[in-house]
């Protein structure tokens, strides 16, 4: 008997080393440490899309006021008060009592029946997404709020149980994909805990324990809260549920899981999410064919995808990223009525500055709470994908050029100054024959690309010059100054941006 425990001990010893390795001694699967979570390359298909769209749309859409502050943090204000000195918080908390009364009396879960979703169509939502141009989805599973908006096991406050009565991650999942996008997920849930600080301290409906599924159950230590380890569990486990049953091509993290406590469960759920991906076919150890999102230091760079919220590169870098922005300017994400978005213009020249950097841009927009769009937001999805169906060919599946631009407009993390038709920006095709130097507005004079001087793109080397959207044949000449262009009698047929095509014999230039 000693000896058959022996050789089965030996064979499950066998058994397990062959699970993680393969027949050439190679590591097949994640396991959760930063060194194993670095075996990771972007998807193709992610860095080939350059544009998502995903939405802020849940039981803060029903109130639907920022105040001070954002819509969507709507039940964090509406609890606070003058003793808390949060001033950006004192208008929605105001508004709150005026409207519905003491929130301790009429918490945020008095908001959830209100939640219908009632015109909400998944189909017309997934037809919006492509007409915009958007080539990946990205769905919102859970704000801070915690409000599941998935068929969750795991807790009673969710959208299959309360308000809209459907699974609306799982519905529109099946809309994005039948027409060909990628599909994301997005949690915010991590600050749980946080976001209800002041329901705690105030002593509101978060003292109840019949709602800590939806409040969270905070360690409290004076006029602080963090989560507990009920918290911090609950949190891993729902997020590896949301992974397992959508199988999403892209998961959203907000900043909220960058705080220590979070740090094993959110590399423990990265290597889930990469073995799970493996699993489902999309990839390999390596390369697992999803992104995930981190902003700040949630990762090493290498292990997933950094996103700059409402921020972008002034360079270059190594490897692809992602800025997350919104349709609202400001603080403002989720639904407000009437309030003013963002021109075409904006986000084009946003998504081409950020596309000749090796970005990719996720656009949000901001349903109403019965599931269907402002017209403006409407208006803006068919403006830019109209741009995309013309322009599309410099901005779908290219890649950086050596430099990402030139002239006046000096982008960084954190400054955006308008682009003006003194401003170019460059990209490529993926066979680096084509140069694409997109105008950032028309000009009122003669260009000059002064990057491709005679001695960075010898005159021999350029096989033909054109406009896109224009038949005309322009006249053009080069010189140590750089390739001038003679401004046509008539501009392309569309707004915005306008890419100059430059096709070059053998390969674009590699200029000093």
């Amino acid at each position: 008997m000693k000896k058959r425990s022996l050789n089965y001990s030996l064979l499950v010893l066998m058994f397990l080393s062959m699970t993680a390795f393969g027949q050439n001694n190679a590591i097949t699967s994640y396991v959760s440490t930063y060194e194993s979570l670095k075996n990771y390359s972007t998807p193709e298909w992610y860095e080939d899309a350059k544009i998502g769209f995903w939405v802020h749309w849940g039981v803060y859409s029903v109130p639907a006021f920022s105040g001070d502050h954002a819509a969507e943090w709507y039940g964090r204000w509406m609890y606070a008060n003058e003793v808390n000195g949060e001033q950006r918080g004192l208008a929605t908390h105001n508004h709150h009592v005026k409207k519905y009364g003491d929130p301790s009396v009429f918490g945020y879960k008095d908001f959830i029946p209100m939640f219908k979703a009632e015109h909400f169509d998944p189909n017309e939502w997934a037809d919006l997404f492509v007409q915009g141009g958007a080539k990946f989805f990205c769905m919102m599973g859970a704000h801070h709020d915690n409000f599941a908006m998935w068929n969750t096991k795991l807790s009673r406050f969710n959208a299959v149980q309360m308000g809209p009565k459907r699974d609306l991650v799982g519905d529109i999942e099946k809309s994005v994909r039948a027409r060909g996008l990628k599909f994301g997920v997005s949690n915010h849930s991590g600050w749980n805990s946080g976001f209800f600080q002041f329901n705690f301290l105030n002593k509101g409906d978060a003292t109840d324990t019949t709602y800590q599924d939806l409040y969270g159950n905070p360690v409290i230590e004076g006029n602080k809260v963090s989560p507990s380890d009920r918290d911090l569990n609950r949190w891993l486990a729902r997020t590896n549920e949301l992974c397992d049953m959508y199988k999403p091509d892209l998961f959203y993290f907000d900043w909220d899981i960058n705080p220590p406590a979070f740090e094993s469960r959110r590399i423990e759920f990265a290597a889930h999410y990469y073995n799970k991906a493996v699993e489902w076919g999309d990839g390999r150890f390596g390369a697992p064919g999803v992104v995930l999102n981190f902003k700040n230091k949630g990762f090493p760079l290498g292990a997933a995808v950094l996103d700059h919220e409402r921020g972008r590169e002034d360079s270059i870098p190594p490897r692809v990223w992602q800025t997350d922005d919104c349709v609202y300017a400001g603080n403002n994400w989720g639904y407000v009525k009437d309030s003013p978005i963002k021109s075409p213009n904006t986000i084009i020249d946003e998504l081409v500055d950020i596309v000749s950097k090796r970005g990719v841009l996720m656009l949000s927009f901001a349903p109403k709470p019965d599931g269907t769009f402002p017209d403006d937001q409407k208006q803006l999805m068919f403006s830019i994908g109209n741009w995309l169906k013309k322009c599309g060919e410099a901005i779908y599946s290219t890649r950086p050029w050596v430099v990402y631009g030139e002239g006046p407009a000096s982008i960084n993390k954190q400054k955006s100054p308008a682009l003006t038709s003194e401003d170019i920006r460059f990209t490529r095709n993926k066979a680096n024959t084509t140069l694409y130097a997109i105008l950032m507005d028309w000009p009122q004079k003669d260009i000059v690309i002064k990057s491709l001087g005679l001695s960075n793109a010898p005159k021999r080397n350029i096989k033909s010059i054109s406009i896109i959207g224009l038949k005309e044949k322009i006249s053009w000449s080069q010189d140590a100054n750089g390739i001038a262009i003679k401004l046509p009698k008539n501009k392309p047929a569309f707004e915005y941006a306008f890419p100059v095509k430059i096709v070059f014999k053998r390969e674009c230039p590699k200029i000093n």
